[in-house]
């Protein structure tokens, strides 16, 4: 039978066979997915990166291609040993958690659940699949996969190697962000050899043969995590000969992302602007009982439940709903709205976002407690209240973990395995591998800064002189 094609700026033809991946075509057309073209999938960067309008919807789409991608890579190098109806499930169940990973994503992706925070998005998906009223739990409950896409999140599904697929240093997520997120703000940092991985994807078993041996340079070795010997389970790994470079690659590329896109000293601006904007209506609903004039329905719900809300009220929020409040709200007369809400949606319609000051890392300390203190006062002189005008703003990522990161924490082991005749031999973060990867490894990326009106730019650099370092964006 026909394929059903979708064109795609990064992938060019995704295709999903119309019998043998059915289901995934359902899945695209329900309710709840085409509603993630309607969220965007890097929040409010696109006010800084004008091409950042790709969205959530486009972004699963290449995930469950890369997860199909990958899950045939590896069936073609003899890598998965189940045949026949076994295997064809498998598959599908790979892809379809691929695809349905970010669907219980609310508006403005990761900054809605900052203020209504009753739950996070994995939380939503869940519900969203449990559904029995929805389009996406129907389907899956007629596929008899409702419980295997829940497993294969809670890395529970086997074979386990279908977790790896959909969330790892390897994962179909990550492979096809980058590319994406890359190619859609303009930048290049996040390019890698997308084909290379492919053809050299393995799966191997955990523990070398012979004991594990430590890195160069490491005290008595690094100590593996406890499940690694004890693993017999196929697991995603490289080629240990030809893929590593590749992979290190990619690695690097998702580290440069985080520092020159994601932490970019504008687009965190722009979505703290966001983020108070949403406290702001929450906190002007708690202080005078009243909502926006005007105010959708749904955006009501959701300020008066607090974000408790039934599955099919959260399926009516989206980004449009509330931008289209925001321009609104910004163009209402006093007295509709309440002024710091107006306010703030009038800079973000018009785009007339915060500036910025790079503090140095140490800023737990009373002088510059102090300074903030008066800095607050200064800012209430002027007619700023520095709860929604002065914003500290923490940018954290923790580029790679290790197999002994992963162990102290209890998480699954994300360093990437090197795979040799079956077996995995090494990992990415040793020194005598990558030391690009080594020197990243377990050590937290942080970007402190203060966030604030253009006019009272003067100010805050006067008063903060000695806690400002300088901006290397």
């Amino acid at each position: 039978m026909a394929n059903k094609y979708l064109r795609d700026p990064i992938h060019g033809s995704i295709s999903f066979d119309k019998e043998r991946e059915k289901l995934i075509i359902d899945l695209i057309n329900t309710r709840e997915f085409q509603r993630l073209r309607r969220i965007r999938q890097l929040g409010a960067l696109f006010l800084t990166f004008h091409g950042a309008e790709h969205t959530r919807f486009t972004h699963s789409l290449g995930v469950a291609f890369m997860a199909k991608r990958i899950f045939d890579a590896l069936l073609a190098a003899s890598q998965i040993p189940q045949k026949g109806r076994a295997l064809e499930r498998t598959r599908l169940v790979a892809i379809a958690a691929a695809l349905l990973h970010d669907v219980g994503h609310g508006p403005f992706s990761h900054l809605y659940e900052k203020v209504f925070n009753d739950r996070k998005h994995e939380e939503w998906t869940r519900l969203i699949i449990h559904n029995t009223r929805g389009e996406t739990g129907r389907l899956l409950r007629q596929a008899g996969m409702v419980e295997d896409v829940l497993a294969v999140y809670d890395r529970a599904y086997t074979p386990p190697f279908v977790s790896d697929i959909v969330s790892s240093q390897l994962d179909a997520d990550r492979l096809d962000y980058l590319l994406r997120d890359s190619f859609m703000t303009g930048v290049a940092y996040g390019q890698y050899d997308l084909e290379w991985i492919l053809t050299n994807l393995r799966l191997a078993r955990r523990g070398r043969e012979g004991g594990a041996k430590g890195s160069a340079g490491e005290t008595g070795g690094r100590k593996r995590a406890a499940r690694d010997g004890a693993d017999g389970d196929l697991h995603l790994a490289i080629n240990g000969t030809k893929g590593y470079h590749a992979a290190e690659q990619f690695v690097i590329g998702r580290y440069l992302m985080y520092q020159q896109v994601y932490y970019h000293k504008t687009s965190r601006a722009a979505e703290q602007m966001i983020r108070t904007a949403l406290q702001r209506l929450v906190d002007a609903h708690s202080e005078s009982n009243r909502l926006p004039d005007p105010c959708p329905e749904s955006i009501g719900r959701l300020v008066v439940t607090r974000g408790n809300l039934p599955v099919d009220d959260f399926l009516r929020l989206d980004d449009w709903l509330f931008l289209s409040a925001f321009q609104e709200w910004s163009l209402q007369p006093p007295g509709r709205v309440d002024p710091i809400l107006r306010d703030l949606c009038d800079r973000i319609t018009r785009r007339h976002l915060f500036k910025t000051v790079r503090l140095v890392t140490d800023t737990r300390h009373k002088a510059f407690g102090q300074a903030i203190e008066e800095l607050s006062g200064l800012f209430r002189k002027k007619g700023f209240d520095p709860r929604y005008y002065l914003l500290e703003d923490d940018a954290t990522d923790l580029p790679y973990r290790d197999l002994a990161y992963s162990d102290r924490m209890g998480t699954a082991p994300e360093d990437i395995g090197l795979a040799v005749r079956g077996r995995i031999i090494g990992y990415m973060s040793e020194r005598t591998v990558s030391p690009l990867i080594d020197s990243i490894r377990n050590e937290p990326r942080k970007l402190q800064r203060l966030c604030f009106p253009e006019a009272m730019r003067s100010v805050v650099e006067r008063r903060l002189k000695p806690f400002i370092a300088s901006e290397r964006q």
